[in-house]
């Protein structure tokens, strides 16, 4: 058996965590990505939860 200890990834990010992960300036264009369907994303209260799994779908596709 091996020990390891692997990089446990989030499930979701926040709207500002994913813009700094993609590399954008501000959140418009995360917002914008959601609203034309290309990363998918559910509401948690008055903020946006990104899902970490359509980030990375979405940066790979690119």
């Amino acid at each position: 058996m091996h020990d390891y200890i692997g990089v446990v990834e989030p499930l979701s990010v926040t709207v500002a965590q994913a813009a700094e992960l993609l590399g954008f300036k501000d959140t418009k264009s995360v917002y914008r990505l959601i609203r034309e369907g290309y990363i998918r994303a559910r509401k948690s209260g008055r903020i946006y939860l990104v899902s970490y799994a359509s980030l990375k779908s979405y940066v790979e596709g690119r």
